[in-house]
């Protein structure tokens, strides 16, 4: 599918970075669960750039680059309009969210994955997936060359060249083979499942153990009329009359999920894919495992040889988690930003608890430059 409608490929840039404080961007404040209860070194000096407006809050330790990101083709954006709405910068129908690098976050990711290695070497493999959000995948450089932006090719290469003893995801080049294809909202700051569908690709690629089949072993699902975070913070202007669509993959071999929400109760018979069809156009993405719930469980009936998984997640993680449902038994799932109101279990603790194999790590570079999401992940490893 295209990623644009109704015009030309368009591209925008939105700043929503300035009120981080337990979200991964401005779209982290929206309702996430289920319905209805439920100083730089010259290392990384060229990375750098103080995204226009952002706070102290995330863009600390940030000096202005004049690197560009490397070349886009991209179609000619002549008479394409461009227009700044509060936080919000548009072109044409889509929004994009400016990144700013913050290195003493960085490093505090990298500190908490390479400590997890060290503490589950010998027990589990660990991943790391690193998120590159849209304004460097599908932003023609005609525009991104104009905009104030951190390079998140060079953060994400600081960050997995810091990383070691733990299995590092690229993504980068793979996003940006196919960035004419429907692989991040529009109107929303998240990736789509479709471009969920190419990380884990990569990732079942460096498991080495296969993969599942898109056509064979999920059912597609699509529920219309999605707007989302960007649609909000830009007061619903240029994206009014053009919603987006969100494309869900139901596992065939079970749509059940088992959650704890964040009051510590259960929900035992929610959905890993939910019919949000009916629901508000700016709930759609809660699709996704029942939006952001601190622990749940999917048990695959069709396999019985005990194995298990651990994603480590924030919202992007929602639309990765469904496609590792056909690879295991047990797939285990813990948003580290409500994880600790509902239990005190650290990281090796889980993983011996529930004889887990696989730690997968699913973040956005958004979410790393956040001063609150750190510590919170940093604390549950231990």
């Amino acid at each position: 599918m295209h990623r644009f409608k109704n015009i030309k490929p368009v591209i925008a840039a939105t700043l929503i970075a300035a009120s981080l404080i337990t979200s991964c961007s401005s779209g982290e404040n929206q309702e996430q669960s289920v319905q209805p209860s439920v100083q730089p070194s010259a290392q990384t000096s060229s990375i750098i750039t103080e995204a226009t407006s952002a706070s102290s809050e995330s863009s600390e330790d940030t000096t202005e680059t004049t690197e560009s990101t490397p070349e886009i083709t991209d179609p000619d954006m002549t008479g394409v309009p461009v227009k700044k709405l509060s936080s919000v910068l548009i072109v044409g129908d889509t929004g994009y969210e400016y990144y700013n690098f913050v290195q003493s976050l960085a490093d505090m990711y990298i500190g908490a994955v390479n400590r997890a290695g060290k503490l589950l070497n010998g027990k589990a493999d660990v991943y790391t997936i690193i998120i590159p959000t849209s304004i460097d995948i599908t932003l023609a450089a005609s525009v991104r060359e104009t905009i104030k932006s951190a390079d998140q090719r060079k953060a994400i290469d600081y960050m997995y060249g810091s990383i070691e003893g733990v299995k590092k995801v690229e993504l980068f080049d793979v996003l940006r083979n196919h960035r004419n294809e429907y692989i991040y909202f529009r109107n929303d700051h998240h990736w789509t499942a479709d471009g969920a569908w190419y990380a884990y690709l990569e990732f079942a690629k460096l498991r080495g153990r296969g993969h599942a089949d898109l056509e064979t072993d999920f059912t597609k699902k699509e529920f219309d009329n999605f707007n989302g975070s960007f649609y909000r913070d830009s007061n619903k202007n240029k994206l009014l009359n053009n919603p987006d669509t969100v494309n869900a993959y139901v596992p065939v071999a079970t749509n059940k999920i088992e959650i704890t929400q964040k009051d510590g109760t259960p929900l035992a018979n929610w959905h890993v894919v939910t019919d949000v069809s009916t629901w508000a156009s700016s709930s759609k993405y809660n699709t996704f495992i029942g939006g952001d719930q601190p622990w749940s469980v999917i048990t695959n009936p069709t396999k019985n040889d005990g194995s298990a998984c651990l994603i480590i997640k924030e919202s992007f993680g929602n639309a990765f988690t469904p496609f590792l449902v056909p690879d295991y038994q047990y797939v285990y799932i813990v948003d580290y930003r409500y994880y600790k109101k509902i239990s005190s279990l650290k990281l090796t603790q889980v993983v011996d608890k529930y004889n887990i194999q696989d730690v997968i790590f699913c973040n956005n570079t958004s979410a790393i430059r956040n001063k609150t999401l750190m510590p919170a992940l940093d604390e549950f490893v231990g």
